[in-house]
């Protein structure tokens, strides 16, 4: 089950998920696509089965990783250009995938896949949250948890911007490489959260 789900992981963030067919995935699986069948009823049922893998496993990875202890002692600002690192390499490493995960679920709506995995991906981001939190002294507005959370969806939305909509308006607007991406985004963030209340 574990070698089928991870394929098709690898399919989508290969293909995308227009292009990830149930006999490709067979096949890089090492398994007959009747036996897929036996397993999941279509492939969007496989879909869903895959990306609640890949998030909850997300989850652990970052359950073990990102202890509040992480940042205890560094700089405010160091940090903030870590976290704002790790996200842009994420969006760098993985953008088929992430854009296959965030069309696929707009078209999951309402249903218990859309609620289970807006929980993991809440709770993930709620442990980034989390281990910048111990910074708080450092920060100068009036709710320090409320103004990192807000801080940091800014910066992920950013990115994720950058990251997934290669077309967009930034391209033309405002073209920036990654190190000018990570340097700007780790400025905003901190003249928000060191700025006046």
């Amino acid at each position: 089950m574990d070698r089928l789900l991870t394929a098709t992981i690898a399919v989508i963030q290969d293909k995308g998920l227009s292009g990830a067919t149930v006999p490709e995935i067979a096949a890089a699986a090492g398994v007959a696509t009747g036996s897929l069948y036996r397993r999941f009823t279509d492939k969007d049922d496989l879909f869903r089965a895959a990306f609640l893998n890949l998030l909850e496993s997300t989850a652990e990875a970052n359950r073990a990783g990102l202890k509040p202890q992480l940042f205890a002692g560094v700089p405010l600002e160091t940090a903030l250009r870590s976290v704002a690192r790790s996200l842009i390499q994420q969006y760098r490493t993985h953008p088929a995938l992430l854009k296959a995960l965030d069309r696929f679920l707009e078209t999951q709506e309402g249903s218990e896949f859309h609620a289970r995995a807006l929980e993991l991906i809440a709770a993930n981001f709620q442990l980034i949250v989390d281990a910048v939190s111990v910074l708080e002294r450092q920060i100068t507005r009036p709710q320090p948890r409320r103004a990192i959370a807000f801080a940091l969806m800014s910066a992920t939305t950013l990115i994720e911007m950058r990251g997934l909509h290669k077309a967009a308006f930034w391209d033309r607007a405002l073209p920036l490489e990654d190190e000018a991406l990570l340097s700007e985004t780790t400025q905003l963030m901190f003249a928000y959260l060191t700025g006046p209340a």
